[in-house]
């Protein structure tokens, strides 16, 4: 065979194989994008949908953070969301604003650093669930009194503000947990409890 024939197969071999293994790392890395729904850069994530449409009418609500000063280990402020027909949505947006931490001086974060709100649901019975990621127990501080203001933040802040709902049972990572970080147990569902909140309450 002319070795200028040799020369030429033997360029198109090399070319057919980097070719090849050029599309199989696009195959891979198309499919490891489509099998990580939850990835930031995933450009098939599907979108949220909104929480409000634009004729829903604002509405005061009265969050509730960690007190600086130690008259109460909980203290109010007000803040608006929209009022969506879904309950389930105004009490996402409830709870996104809880996330973000209060904007008055004096009040604290409760909810720890890249927690994230996965899902909210209601049952027939008038439970709200409310399912965050794991971050909410991982990040946690502990201790009793910072578990406790951790959970009647979120309990407190959406019952205050939603009559419709009578309880609201915490999971974390989709799942039951049997406490948030060690202390406070989170087996059975609460109800609306100001007694460490700066709000007037029964006795």
């Amino acid at each position: 065979m002319p070795r200028h024939l040799k020369i030429g197969i033997i360029l198109l071999a090399i070319g057919g194989v980097i070719t090849f293994g050029y599309f199989v790392g696009i195959v891979g890395r198309i499919r490891s994008i489509v099998q990580q729904p939850e990835s930031e850069a995933n450009p098939f994530k599907s979108p949220a949908a909104p929480l409000y449409s634009s004729s829903d009418p604002p509405m005061d609500v009265k969050l509730f953070f960690p007190a600086a000063s130690q008259n109460s280990i909980l203290a109010s402020e007000q803040r608006m969301i929209f009022k969506s027909r879904e309950i389930p949505n105004r009490a996402k947006q409830i709870l996104q604003i809880v996330i973000d931490g209060p904007k008055a001086n004096g009040l604290l974060p409760s909810i720890p650093k890249d927690t994230k709100l996965q899902e909210v649901f209601e049952a027939t019975d008038g439970t709200l669930f409310v399912d965050f990621s794991s971050a909410i127990s991982v990040n946690h501080p502990g201790g009793t009194v910072n578990e406790q203001a951790t959970i009647y933040s979120i309990v407190d802040s959406l019952l205050f503000n939603l009559p419709e709902v009578h309880q609201i049972k915490i999971l974390v990572g989709g799942m039951e947990q049997e406490t948030l970080a060690g202390h406070c147990l989170l087996l059975l569902p609460f109800p609306l409890d100001l007694s460490m909140t700066d709000q007037p309450h029964a006795n």
